[in-house]
């Protein structure tokens, strides 16, 4: 079990506690989780209604289920059938801490997951969205229902266990009123429009216009305290723009973490789209797998929510922490962008990017000759980066084939930076070179390790765990991170969490040595 999603966003930490930093607290790992999240148990717990659709059971249709009606404590049990069910979904109820409305997949015989696909949707005539026009923005939707007084959204939502697809062009779907309806090319699985205290837990979210869509406005639409938890999100994204995502969050107070998150869509030009692109408050990204992307990690400024954002003190932290990032054989943007993308400076996050115990890997043996890969790109000299115990490893650095730590945006590179007990592959330059601009500045660099071999267990295989040649073992610098960002857990292959072994003295990367 994991702890309280609330009780760990509440503002009484102790002294010295992120929550008295201004950034947010993350939640509370109180026992290692065992297995997949994704094959958490779909029981009905508590004092609301039991609602169970599919065959057999007394609803067999999603929509036969009062979902408008949802109170605290109510359970949607969705059954796995061997054909998708082709309906739309829309919660706005109220759930409470101990009693959250839970929508949930129970699989079948052979561990199959129930699959709600959006090509073909019908739409249950009686559900209540925020306006009429809402519809074609996802498939799976959270957000106020338009007849509840408006300082009611909805709270503690749990989604988990289901597997989620088509929510894009050109899939259509039939709306509430009977007539045929097109998605929008940014419409997302899970699309949540205003909220507190999501959940979105062991789902299979693949070919939607974004996997997940959080958040679209500020004040009381702000979507709060938001928790990712070992999903597998793949393939969504954009063949033709660059403006949509695996996942695409604009709130406050996210937390990823033991998630799988696959490349998104490609095109003929090479994947377009971010893989994570976050323009929330208050983000933690830890103990994921994120495997490319435009960007796998774009941590930039706020648009609908930039009042309420821009303001935070979580918005000027961000934390990276016991991740797995892999730039595959395919050349793209820079790996991690941290700053701002909307040309207003004043904008921009302009804090610092707290990167610590992660495991990098660029597989840029095949790239084409002079195609290279940055592994940070920082906007400006306000942002800035504290590298701290990570491992960043390129399979072949080639000269013609350059992979650096920091990158160039329009010929200019920017930041603060600073490395102390990473690990770096020989090879792997500070700063793009040609012909750039370089106001950026890197201190420690020169004082990390350097090699050729890092030990992983096998390269080519893609573990990442130290075998027995491992030379950085216990090589690492000694972290003073706020309490609630130690690193107390690995991810596990895949959708996992195992806890991390203890050590008298750190070793860089996502892993410890067993």
């Amino acid at each position: 079990m994991l702890g309280s999603l609330a009780a760990a966003c509440t503002s009484s930490a102790p002294n010295g506690s992120a929550a008295n930093l201004g950034s947010v607290r993350p939640v509370e790992i109180t026992t290692p989780p065992k297995g997949s999240f994704t094959a958490s148990e779909c029981v009905h717990k508590g004092p609301g209604t039991d609602y169970e659709v599919g065959p057999g059971k007394k609803y067999a249709a999603i929509g036969d289920v009062p979902m408008e009606q949802l109170k605290a404590g109510d359970t949607v049990r969705i059954h796995y059938r061997p054909e998708p069910y082709r309906e739309k979904l829309m919660i706005g109820g109220v759930g409470k801490a101990d009693a959250p409305i839970r929508v949930c997949g129970v699989r079948g015989p052979n561990g199959e997951m129930p699959v709600i696909d959006g090509e073909n949707a019908t739409t249950r005539k009686q559900l209540i969205f925020p306006y009429d026009g809402h519809q074609v923005r996802g498939l799976v939707m959270v957000g106020w229902k338009r007849s509840d007084p408006w300082q009611t959204g909805p709270e503690h939502i749990v989604i988990e266990g289901l597997e989620l697809r088509h929510a894009s062009p050109p899939y259509k779907f039939t709306d509430k009123s009977g007539a045929e309806a097109a998605y929008t090319q940014p419409a997302a699985g899970i699309f949540v429009q205003r909220g507190k205290f999501i959940t979105i837990r062991g789902n299979v979210v693949h070919d939607n216009g974004n996997g997940l869509f959080v958040g679209t406005a500020g004040g009381e639409e702000l979507t709060e305290d938001v928790l990712i938890e070992g999903n597998y999100i793949y393939n969504n994204g954009s063949s033709e723009n660059y403006y949509h995502h695996n996942v695409y969050n604009e709130g406050n107070r996210i937390t990823y973490q033991f998630n799988h998150f696959g490349p998104p869509k490609s095109s003929p030009q090479g994947i377009l789209g971010a893989n994570i692109k976050e323009r929330s408050a208050g983000v933690v990204i830890r103990y994921n797998w994120i495997e490319d992307g435009a960007h796998l990690i774009d941590l930039v400024d706020s648009q609908e929510a930039r009042q309420p954002n821009v303001t935070s003190p979580g918005f000027h932290e961000s934390w990276v922490y016991g991740n797995v990032l892999v730039r595959g054989p395919t050349a793209s943007g820079s790996m991690v962008h941290y700053g701002g993308d909307s040309g207003m400076l004043e904008t921009y996050r302009k804090g610092t990017l707290h990167f610590f115990h992660n495991t990098v890997v660029i597989e840029n043996s095949a790239y084409k000759e002079w195609e290279g890969s940055a592994i940070f790109e920082l906007s400006t000299n306000d942002e800035a980066l504290e590298s701290r115990n990570n491992v960043y490893m390129s399979d072949t650095p080639y000269p013609n084939r350059p992979v650096m730590l920091l990158g160039k945006r329009d010929g200019v590179v920017s930041g603060v930076a600073s490395f102390e007990g990473d690990w770096i592959r020989e090879g792997i330059d500070t700063f793009a070179t040609g012909k750039v601009k370089q106001v950026a500045t890197a201190n420690g660099v020169d004082g990390c390790t350097r090699g050729a071999d890092p030990g992983f267990s096998s390269l080519e295989k893609r573990d990442f765990h130290l075998g027995e040649a491992c030379p950085f073992v216990g090589k690492g610098a000694a972290l003073t991170t706020p309490n609630d960002y130690g690193v107390r857990m690995q991810y596990v292959q895949h959708g996992k969490g195992e806890p991390r072994p203890a050590e008298a003295s750190p070793t860089p990367g996502a892993f410890a040595r067993k």
